[in-house]
């Protein structure tokens, strides 16, 4: 499977066919131009990967009340966030779901194995950005995905993002 949006290919195999065919006139770059532009613009569909690049700030597990989680010291909360999706109509965080192909992020039919997927309302935020806080997650690297509901369907899964989580602070995704 090709993560290339289809309709973004149509336009590009149209536009090598004008430049390369003998009888065709050369149209004006602004033209080449708007095609691709209208090709690119309508190619975030529901269906497609959304674009995750995400960040995360990492805390203490605490209570409210701000005492330690007792039993739970050794988790920390993690406050997952990630730039808005035009057109978004709610977002699906998935932690640690091993169900997910990383080249087509489509799902296995498995469903979530050892992980799970948390729905996340548009306007729920955490400094204007997208966001979901995750309380007692573990220490270590700890691997999201990333899907947005648009048009009443869901996306494609985005390729994982995966968080060392190990201290209090903020980062962003780090390579395995």
């Amino acid at each position: 499977s090709n993560s290339t949006p289809r309709n973004l290919l149509d336009a590009i195999n149209a536009i090598r066919f004008i430049v390369s065919s003998p009888t065709m006139v050369f149209p004006r770059p602004a033209s080449l131009l708007a095609a691709l532009l209208a090709a690119s613009s309508s190619s975030a569909a529901a269906g497609d990967r959304p674009p995750f690049v995400g960040t995360a700030r990492v805390k203490q597990h605490r209570h409210r009340t701000g005492d330690l989680v007792e039993g739970e010291e050794h988790l920390l909360k993690a406050i997952i966030k990630w730039d808005h999706v035009p057109g978004a109509e709610e977002y699906e965080l998935c932690h640690e779901c091993d169900h997910i192909d990383e080249t087509t992020g489509e799902e296995d039919g498995a469903g979530p194995v050892g992980g799970e997927a948390y729905p996340v309302e548009v306007g729920h935020t955490c400094g204007g950005l997208p966001c979901n806080v995750m309380p007692g997650i573990p220490q270590g690297h700890n691997k999201f995905h990333l899907r947005v509901k648009k048009g009443g369907e869901w996306s494609l899964w985005s390729e994982y993002q995966n968080f060392d989580v190990k201290e209090s602070g903020t980062f962003g995704h780090t390579e395995l």
